[in-house]
């Protein structure tokens, strides 16, 4: 089975190279970015407010190849990567929970980002907590 994508929009991100973004967003809440939408996507964000949460999956451009065993940060045991944050994936989908602080019709701002400039986005879905936090 061949699985095929488009990206929806592009991150517009202040980290231009893979060492200058955080492991995840948690740590850079203070940092914004912005998701530029394809035209043909922009109606699907309409109703996206300032203030709420989102869930950002996007492709890691940047990350070449992978490894199913890794060594979290370069220290302790290796483990499998499907349990790690790890951008060198088999599928290299990245995930961020976002919070949106605008919303302009064609663009999206958004704190706690991650991402690298350029980087594509797959999908956007809302995050609630209740569903999607282990009790």
């Amino acid at each position: 089975m061949k699985i095929e994508m488009q990206p929806i929009g592009y991150i517009q991100s202040p980290y231009k190279e893979r060492g200058q973004a955080p492991r995840q967003g948690m740590y850079a809440q203070d940092v914004t970015a912005t998701l530029e939408m394809l035209p043909e996507f922009r109606e699907g964000i309409r109703d996206i407010q300032p203030g709420t949460y989102g869930v950002i999956l996007f492709y890691f451009h940047k990350s070449e190849g992978y490894r199913l065993l890794v060594r979290p940060h370069g220290v302790g045991d290796e483990v499998g990567v499907f349990s790690t944050r790890s951008p060198n994936r088999p599928n290299g989908i990245g995930m961020s929970v976002v919070k949106f602080v605008e919303n302009d019709g064609e663009r999206l701002v958004f704190e706690g980002a991650d991402m690298l400039d350029g980087t594509p986005v797959l999908d956007i879905k809302p995050y609630v907590k209740m569903r999607d936090e282990a009790e």
